[in-house]
């Protein structure tokens, strides 16, 4: 694996893509449990009923509390970009 990793930072262009969240898990070990924040507390285990295709849209000027992306489902647009979802066990 090498030096180099995805730039993490904040903004539409520095996001983690599918490749680098690749790279990324490689270089752990392959029998590593992958798992999420649970709502409270505690941890839940990522399951391939976890993942799923989504539309977004990056949002510059959301409050601190919420996510930089919104969901694009509903109101459809030119720059919205297609993101993998890593749901919590219940999708919250």
């Amino acid at each position: 694996m090498g030096d180099s990793k995805p730039d993490t930072g904040s903004g539409p262009d520095s996001a983690l893509t599918v490749k680098g969240l690749i790279d990324l898990l490689a270089t752990f070990p392959a029998d590593a449990r992958v798992v999420v924040d649970g709502y409270e507390d505690g941890f839940d285990n990522v399951s391939s009923d976890s993942l799923s295709a989504i539309s977004i849209r990056h949002k510059p000027d959301h409050a601190d509390w919420e996510g930089e992306n919104e969901n694009a489902r509903w109101d459809p647009g030119d720059n919205d970009i297609t993101a993998v979802r890593i749901a919590r066990r219940y999708g919250f």
